[in-house]
């Protein structure tokens, strides 16, 4: 088991964005987690909008953390050269738990809240009014190793037509409920 920064790999955030790079410079992206190793792409820095990916695992590497990234828009995938991933170094990185993810590979609109020791809690079910405005929800908890993150376009099922738009909903009831 690896440990990373004092929690263990399965703790490994789900989702991550840029931060300490000026706007208009990138992140740079490498195919092994060393600054010297090769640039495999290179992440656009936004401060308006910080552009969100996915991550696969964490770890660490002398005194360094790395994660190994992954493109969840356009945005920036078009600039990978062979690999549709690769690491960047943890101290450019906001981290969060919240978002669409697959569940074992496999794409339903799941929609994480958070994550702890391995776990991560998931929407399973809501009840909207004629609005769209969540009522009521109830979640489950999944093993972080079973999710991957995912964009509201990736997350979309055989059964949805466009993207999954339930995350905005579900942001929006959180908001209500603890206030």
């Amino acid at each position: 088991m690896l440990f990373i920064v004092g929690i263990f790999a399965e703790d490994t955030a789900l989702f991550a964005s840029v931060k300490g790079v000026e706007k208009g410079d990138h992140l740079n992206v490498r195919a092994a987690a060393n600054y010297q190793s090769q640039k495999v792409a290179a992440i656009p820095s936004f401060e308006d909008i910080p552009l969100t990916f996915g991550i696969e695992i964490c770890k660490k590497v002398e005194t360094s953390t790395w994660c190994l990234v992954y493109p969840l828009t356009q945005n920036w995938a078009d600039s990978f050269k062979e690999n549709d991933k690769g690491w960047v170094n943890a101290r450019y990185l906001t981290f969060s738990n919240r978002g669409y993810v697959l569940v074992d590979g496999k794409a339903n609109c799941a929609y994480a809240l958070g994550c702890t020791e391995g776990k991560c809690e998931l929407v399973a079910n809501f009840k909207q009014d004629n609005n769209g405005e969540v009522l009521s929800m109830e979640t489950k908890w999944a093993e972080r190793a079973r999710l991957k993150g995912e964009s509201s376009f990736g997350a979309m099922g055989p059964k949805e037509d466009g993207y999954c738009n339930a995350g905005m909903y579900i942001g929006d009831y959180l908001k209500r409920r603890h206030k």
